[in-house]
C-alpha cells in the first residue's frame, strides 16, 4: 500500500474507534498518524523496502504503529484493522464520507436509531426521526439529505489527477527496466489533464516488436500492484491495480507511435473531427497512421497527423472539440500556452501557523529547491478555527518572522506577507482594513456558508470581491473533487466584478480542488480576468502540484501573459502598486 492508503486505513481505524467510544488517546494517535503520513514527502513503500530503521523517526508514530505500516506495505493486509472492524457496520463507514458527517454525529445516529448504512439514514431523514435528536433539527435534516444526493451523485471510478500520474509514473519507471524499451508514455485522460481519469492508457515502442512483445507483457501483468489481470496479449494487456485504477499497456511499431498517441490521446469528439478533415482530404487517419488509399503516408510524429489534415499541432490539454479546430484552420499557429517552467512564484501556501504541516523557512527551502523567486505564507485568518486560524497577535508574530527570514535568505527567495482571509456571511471579510492593508497579498475565500441560495451566494461573493484590500479570489467555487459540490452563484458576475475590481482569480492546483475548472478559465480569459495559479501547499511535498494547475490553466487557452505569477518579483510588485 502507498501513503495514501495507509493513511485511510489509520483514518478508518480513527473513526471506527471514536464511534465505539474508545479511548481519547488512542483514537487521536491513529488520526495524527494518518495526517502525518498523508503528508511525508518520501514513500513508505521504500523505507519499509530499503531504508526500516528511518520509521523510528516518523513523527508521532510509535512502535506499534511502526508495526502496523510494516504489515500494510508488505502484506497489504492489518490484523488490528480486521479485529476493530469485526461486527462493525460498514455501511457506518460509508456514512462517514458525507459532507458534514464526523464520527460524533455518526455515533449519535446509530447510537440513538440504530441506523446502520446510508438507506438507512435517508429512510430516518424522510420520516423526520433525525430533527428529534439533541443538537439536531429540520436543517440538519435538509443538509443530510443533500449529502446523500452528492454522494450518489460522486460516487464514481474516476480518481484524482494526481493519484493516476503516480501511478503511471511509477508503471513507467518499472517498465523501463526492459532494455528493449525504446520509447514510453502515458496518453488518455491524463495526458490531456483532465481533473479525474477513468483509466491508464500506456504506449510503448520496442526495438523488435515480433521478439520482445512478449516479454514486455510479462513483466506488465507481474507489476506488483497489478491484483487482476483482465487480458494478456503479445501486444496488448490489460491490469487493475490494487489502487482500483485499470491500466492497458499497448506495444506500437515506431513507425505508427504518433499517429497512435494521438489517437489514444483522445478526445473522442476532437478525434471524429480529425477524421472528418482526413476524409474531405482523400486521406484516412487511424492509430496505424495516415493513408492514402492502403499505403501509409505518415504518423511516426504527432505532428504528422495535424499536418496531414492542414492543422498546425494542437496540445493535448485543448484536444476537446471545442473550438481547437476551427482555430486552427483559420490561423498558422496557436498561441505560446502557458508552460509550468513559467511559473515564477506561488500566492497560497499555508504554514505550521495554521494547519500547515512545516514551518516558514521549511517551505522557503522547498520552494527555492525548485528554482522560484518567491513564495506567500497565506495562512488562514481566525475564523477558521477548525485549522488553528490566525488572530491579530499571531499575524504581527509571523510578519516578525518573515521579516527575518527575507534577510537571512536574501538573493535566493522573497516571501510575501499574507492570508488566507475568509468571506464571511455578508460578504465582509474576517480581518479589519486595519490589518489587510498591510499585507502583500491577501486571499479571499469561502470556507463556509456554502450553501447559501443562489442569489446570496452571489451577492456576498461580489461583495467580498469589492472590498478595496482584496487581491485574489482562492479556489472560486468551493468543490472538492469526488466529495464536495461547487457552490451555486451567478458565475459570469462573479468573474465581471473580479476584472472590474482588478481581484485576480485563482486556479487552485490542489488535484482535490483544480478549481476554476476549464470552462469557466476560458470564460473568464475572454472577459479580460486576470488569473494566479497556486497550490494551497500545506506541506513540502505539495508545492509539486503546481503541474496540475498549470495543467488545467492550459485547457483553458491561457498564455503566459494571462497569469500574474509568472512575473518576476519586481513586476508583480509594480503591477500590484499600479491597480491598488
Amino acid at each position: 500500500m502507498d501513503n495514501k492508503q495507509i493513511a485511510g486505513i489509520f483514518a478508518e481505524i480513527a473513526d471506527i474507534l471514536e464511534i465505539q467510544g474508545a479511548d481519547f488517546f488512542r483514537v487521536n494517535a491513529y488520526r495524527k498518524a494518518a495526517f502525518n503520513i498523508l503528508n511525508m514527502p518520501h514513500d513508505l513503500r521504500d523505507i519499509v523496502e530499503k531504508r526500516p530503521q528511518e520509521l523510528k523517526k516518523l513523527p508521532g508514530i510509535g512502535e506499534a504503529l511502526r508495526s502496523i505500516i510494516t504489515e500494510l506495505v508488505t502484506t497489504g493486509k492489518c490484523e488490528t484493522y480486521e479485529e476493530i472492524k469485526k461486527g462493525f457496520p460498514e455501511g457506518l463507514l460509508e456514512i462517514l464520507r458525507l459532507r458534514g458527517l464526523g464520527p460524533k454525529k455518526v455515533k449519535l445516529l446509530h447510537g440513538e436509531l440504530g441506523i446502520k448504512n446510508l438507506t438507512e439514514l435517508k429512510k430516518a431523514v424522510e420520516m423526520h426521526l433525525v430533527r428529534e435528536l439533541p443538537g439536531m433539527g429540520d436543517k440538519s435534516e435538509a443538509d443530510m439529505l443533500k449529502a446523500i444526493d452528492e454522494y450518489a451523485h460522486f460516487s464514481s471510478d474516476r480518481f484524482l489527477a494526481d493519484e493516476a500520474r503516480d501511478e503511471a509514473e511509477r508503471i513507467i519507471q518499472y517498465m523501463k527496466e526492459c532494455k528493449d524499451i525504446t520509447k514510453i508514455e502515458y496518453a488518455g485522460s491524463l495526458r490531456r489533464c483532465q481533473d479525474t481519469i477513468g483509466d491508464i492508457d500506456i504506449l510503448v515502442t520496442v526495438k523488435d516488436p515480433v521478439k520482445s512483445g512478449k516479454e514486455i507483457m510479462e513483466r506488465f501483468v507481474k507489476y506488483p500492484e497489478v491484483i487482476h489481470v483482465v487480458a494478456e496479449g503479445d501486444t496488448k494487456s490489460s491490469t487493475t491495480l490494487r489502487s482500483g485504477i485499470d491500466v492497458d499497456l499497448r506495444v506500437i511499431d515506431d513507425e505508427s507511435f504518433g499517429a497512435a498517441m494521438h489517437y489514444f490521446t483522445g478526445s473522442k469528439a476532437h478525434n471524429i473531427r480529425i477524421r472528418d478533415l482526413a476524409k474531405k482530404k482523400g486521406l484516412k487517419v487511424s492509430e496505424y497512421g495516415v493513408f492514402k488509399g492502403e499505403k501509409c503516408i505518415s504518423g511516426k510524429e504527432e505532428k504528422d497527423i495535424f499536418e496531414a489534415v492542414g492543422l498546425p499541432y494542437i496540445i493535448p490539454e485543448i484536444r476537446s472539440d471545442n473550438g481547437e479546430i476551427e482555430y486552427g484552420l483559420a490561423h498558422k499557429e496557436f498561441p505560446k500556452f502557458l508552460e509550468l517552467k513559467d511559473m515564477r512564484g506561488d500566492l497560497h501556501n499555508h504554514s505550521h501557523y495554521s494547519d500547515g504541516k512545516n514551518s516558514i523557512e521549511e517551505m522557503a527551502q522547498a520552494f527555492i529547491g525548485k528554482g522560484y523567486e518567491y513564495f506567500a505564507i497565506t495562512d488562514h485568518s481566525s475564523v477558521m478555527g477548525v485549522t488553528g486560524g490566525m488572530g491579530k497577535k499571531d499575524v504581527n508574530e509571523q510578519w516578525a518572522e518573515v521579516d527575518k527570514l527575507n534577510k537571512k535568505l536574501k538573493g535566493k527567495i522573497t516571501i510575501l506577507k499574507g492570508c488566507e482571509v475568509d468571506i464571511l456571511k455578508d460578504g465582509s471579510l474576517d480581518f479589519d482594513d486595519e490589518t489587510l492593508k498591510k499585507l502583500d497579498v491577501v486571499i479571499i475565500s469561502a470556507h463556509m456558508h456554502q450553501r447559501l441560495d443562489y442569489d446570496s451566494q452571489t451577492k456576498r461573493l461580489i461583495s467580498a470581491i469589492e472590498n478595496k484590500y482584496s487581491r485574489i479570489l482562492g479556489h472560486p467555487t468551493g468543490r472538492m473533487i469526488n466529495r464536495r459540490s461547487p457552490m451555486e452563484f451567478d458565475m459570469e458576475k462573479v468573474i465581471e466584478a473580479c476584472v472590474k475590481n482588478k481581484v485576480a482569480l485563482e486556479i487552485n492546483a490542489n488535484p482535490l480542488r483544480l478549481d476554476l475548472i476549464d470552462k469557466y478559465v476560458r470564460i473568464a480569459k475572454e472577459k479580460g480576468a486576470k488569473f494566479v495559479i497556486n497550490t494551497d501547499s500545506h506541506a513540502t511535498d505539495q508545492i509539486d502540484f503546481m503541474k496540475y494547475g498549470v495543467g488545467i490553466g492550459r485547457r483553458g487557452w491561457l498564455t503566459k501573459n494571462d497569469v500574474l505569477n509568472t512575473m518576476n518579483f519586481k513586476d508583480l510588485t509594480a503591477y500590484f502598486n499600479s491597480v491598488y
